[in-house]
């Protein structure tokens, strides 16, 4: 974990899009944000402020600082899975496995070394779904579970307590650990557990910590519903736009990508399992058992709906992971699969520990050399990061030196302003789409200047300098002059030699 977290300091890919964006979110403390609730910028402000007052503040350590404490937030998730598992089984072997499987996983490895949501909705996920295990207590024996002394609450207030916040502040990461919820409510059901008091004070605490986050997307027009809808891409479903080869297409790519995130011998593993499993020729620990496939199996279902539907991001499913590297421990570890002997078991984790570190590995230094080696190694996912920390660099010196403010169309290029520099540009949207967070909250067309305020229009592509003249008068820009954006060749950001084209302009 501290490996990971340093090595951000140390040559560094650039910020991506939504990284910078939330960096800049981060200076303006809210309740919520266009696409994502508040978490992920209260995280990175405290990471801020951390790195001033270690002195590293500067630019040269912005992308280190950005993604700090991603790796410790996967490490508590790592732990407290651990925890779980030991709450569950008492099996000290089980309990190393889940922690040693989930810390050195590709999934793991690669939300460590970049700023993202996930992290912390895996963080609170493990810390709701421990808290509510010991709060069920001795509920899941299966000797109990379907007797009346199941339907009496064992488990401390406390721990309920505990859950309701883990599932509050994990809906304040992201929405999706709404599936938490959905998984706990099985549970409940099987348990004849659903109306004892525990429960209801975890949902009345979870709902008063997600409350804020409520208030503040009705007092915004709801725009994180907006965006969420967007990226559904729910306009696919019509019979028009779904095609049935595309839904296979995206069902073989998520469902390859799963194999990778905890590791192919685990998700084997359990898939070879699950039919035994099925017929019930294991009882031992079965209501236990059960639990963590509720905490997996709705998760991967939805995913798996809306990959078939339109589209799903294999990092999507992440939560699952967490029940079933604990299932894959105890199968690995112990003698819960009476054909499985338990020296193969250590094998496999090993084996997928050793897979896992040299992902990490590769992540970090393969990438870095992709960045700083373009010539040697093209990978389509770094180049889309070359020149947009440059590019806001000369946009920030340009409108200083002549005071104007800054008007850019290209959200990737909003957000590293925002994130590099915390300079606020307002976002040109000809259509009035209002489609991303600049163009909902910082709207060009909102903004009431003065009539000689000088403005820096920068657009982003390849049209000539003719065309984008004649746009921006027929948007209602005057007296348009071209910025060169530096001496030759041209500052070029992304991947398809798209070029940065500026231009003095007033309103």
């Amino acid at each position: 974990m501290l490996y990971r977290s340093v090595s951000g300091f140390f040559s560094p890919l650039p910020l991506q899009v939504d990284e910078a964006q939330y960096l800049g979110w981060s200076r303006e403390p809210d309740f919520g944000y266009y696409s994502k609730p508040p978490m992920i910028a209260w995280a990175l402000g405290m990471n801020r402020a951390a790195c001033e007052l270690a002195g590293l503040s500067a630019l040269p350590w912005i992308e280190g600082c950005a993604r700090l404490t991603q790796a410790f937030a996967l490490g508590l998730a790592g732990l407290f899975a651990a925890l779980s598992s030991w709450a569950l089984f008492h099996h000290k072997q089980a309990a190393f496995a889940a922690a040693l499987l989930l810390i050195t996983s590709p999934l793991f490895g690669f939300l460590s070394l970049f700023a993202t949501t996930d992290a912390w909705l895996l963080m609170f996920w493990s810390i709701a779904l421990w808290s509510f295990i010991r709060g069920i207590g001795p509920g899941l024996d299966s000797s109990l579970s379907t007797s009346a002394g199941a339907r009496a609450d064992q488990g401390h207030w406390a721990y309920w307590a505990v859950c309701g916040v883990a599932v509050g502040l994990g809906l304040l990461s992201k929405y999706s650990m709404g599936v938490f919820v959905v998984s706990a409510v099985i549970v409940l059901l099987t348990l004849r557990r659903l109306f004892s008091w525990g429960p209801w004070l975890a949902a009345a605490v979870a709902f008063t910590v997600f409350t804020p986050n409520l208030i503040w997307n009705a007092a915004q027009g709801f725009p994180t519903l907006s965006h969420h809808l967007e990226i559904s891409q729910v306009q696919s479903l019509a019979p028009t736009q779904w095609s049935g080869l595309g839904a296979v297409r995206s069902l073989a790519e998520f469902l390859a990508a799963q194999l990778v995130l905890i590791g192919p011998f685990a998700v084997l593993s359990l898939l070879l399992w699950a039919p035994a499993y099925l017929r019930g020729q294991q009882t031992k620990d079965r209501a236990k058992l059960n639990l963590l496939w509720w905490f997996a199996l709705p998760m991967l279902a939805i995913v798996l709906l809306q990959a078939g539907l339109s589209r799903a991001f294999a990092n999507w499913a992440a939560p699952a992971y967490l029940a079933l590297a604990i299932l894959a421990g105890v199968l690995w570890t112990s003698s819960v699969a009476a054909a499985q002997r338990p020296s193969v078991g250590r094998r496999l984790l090993w084996l997928s520990a050793a897979l896992g570190l040299v992902f990490s590995a590769l992540m970090i230094h393969g990438l870095r050399y992709a960045y700083q080696e373009n010539a040697a190694l093209q990978i389509r996912a770094v180049e889309k990061l070359r020149g947009w920390k440059e590019a806001a660099i000369w946009i920030q010196s340009k409108a200083r030196a002549h005071d104007a403010i800054v008007v850019a169309e290209d959200r990737r290029l909003l957000a590293s302003l925002s994130g590099y520099l915390g300079l606020r540009a307002y976002a040109l949207d000809e259509q009035n789409r209002r489609n991303h967070h600049y163009s909902w909250f910082y709207h060009f067309s909102d903004q009431q200047l003065g009539k000689d305020q000088r403005i820096l229009v920068v657009l982003v592509g390849q049209a000539d300098t003719q065309t984008l003249v004649n746009r921006l008068q027929a948007a209602g820009f005057r007296d348009i002059a071209a910025a060169e954006a530096s001496d030759e060749p041209a500052i070029r950001v992304g991947d398809s030699g798209d070029k940065i084209q500026a231009f003095w302009a007033y309103r």
